[in-house]
């Protein structure tokens, strides 16, 4: 799974006026922007994080899917914007779509309404979940709670996922020392958005299998979650102890050590997490830009990482302000 979290890119006036002007716009509440999710066979996915961005690359709103898929954003004004699903805690991938509100036509502001259906790929390791280290963790387990955890993941590979939570609950109950039932209750928790209860079973499932990298990561995202900031980071230590070559968890590290002002400590687990991936990851590169920009003081080096981000992402919408920002950032202005 993929915990990476979102961050906020800006320094220039422009990029302030248009912030504040994105907030303060009160005349475009009729645009709206709204679809529906799918997974495998078409099959819709609920309880998916769904994010729209500015062309700023900023999170503006952040709703969750429905029953059957559904997401609706309403209020924003005409330009371009990104509606980016994050399938937090299942087998799919995090995918991004572009959208254009247009309201001028002729003299007159029309309301803009936009459909966008989004349909996700399944990860290429879906398949391999044990955990980020591979190692097969071994229990004995009752019969009745093995049988309640493998119906959970009918449950929730079926998108039935409070149904699945509750026998991931059961299984537990039955059984409290059920390390797969743990990680994966903690994750779907995560899903929800329920830090402080994803905490507390992802402390039991470390106590459990203390090698689980899984664990330890999504512990260390809880404890951020939660503003934790100092047993966030050394949780993300501990998943990187165990799974060294994992980009994601690296990245996780990096972002961890930043919050705790740690900055050089952040830039070495970021520039591994961009070593390991041959410069492909766009977390790395972005949160690296952070980095740079606003606590080491580097222009050049986050002039850099924002051509690397471009590189990985060409398409993006915000392009030509990036470009822009390099530009700046490269005359020292």
């Amino acid at each position: 799974m993929n915990f990476a979290v979102g961050f906020r890119l800006g320094r220039i006036t422009t990029i302030i006026c248009l912030l504040l002007a994105f907030q303060g716009i009160a005349h475009s509440q009729t645009n709206r922007i709204s679809g529906q999710v799918f997974g495998a066979n078409r099959r819709p996915v609920s309880e998916a994080y769904v994010e729209l961005l500015n062309e700023i690359n900023t999170v503006i709103f952040r709703v969750k899917t429905d029953g059957s898929g559904r997401y609706f954003f309403s209020g924003m004004p005409a330009g371009r914007f990104i509606v980016r699903v994050r399938p937090f805690g299942t087998d799919y991938e995090e995918q991004s779509q572009e959208v254009e509100i247009v309201t001028a036509v002729g003299r007159r502001n029309t309301p803009d309404n936009q459909l966008v259906d989004v349909y996700l790929r399944t990860r290429r390791d879906a398949n391999k979940r044990l955990d980020l280290t591979g190692v097969i963790f071994a229990q004995e387990i009752p019969e009745d709670a093995k049988k309640a955890f493998e119906s959970a993941l009918v449950d929730l590979d079926a998108n039935r996922l409070d149904a699945g939570i509750l026998k991931l609950e059961n299984a537990t109950k039955i059984f409290p020392d059920y390390y797969y039932a743990l990680d994966r209750l903690g994750s779907e928790l995560l899903k929800k958005q329920q830090f402080a209860e994803a905490r507390k079973i992802f402390e039991r499932s470390v106590t459990i299998n203390a090698k689980s990298s899984n664990s330890w990561y999504g512990l260390s995202f809880a404890l951020y979650a939660q503003d934790v900031v100092p047993e966030s980071i050394e949780a993300a230590k501990k998943a990187a102890d165990l799974a060294p070559d994992s980009p994601d968890i690296n990245v996780m590290l990096g972002i961890a050590f930043r919050k705790g002002k740690l900055f050089s400590d952040a830039e070495k687990a970021l520039l591994k997490a961009k070593k390991l991936t041959k410069g492909q990851s766009a977390d790395a590169s972005w949160n690296l830009a952070l980095l740079y920009t606003y606590n080491l003081n580097n222009k050049r080096l986050a002039a850099d990482e924002l051509e690397n981000y471009l590189r990985v992402k060409p398409d993006h919408p915000d392009a030509e302000k990036l470009r822009r920002l390099i530009s700046q950032y490269r005359s020292g202005s």
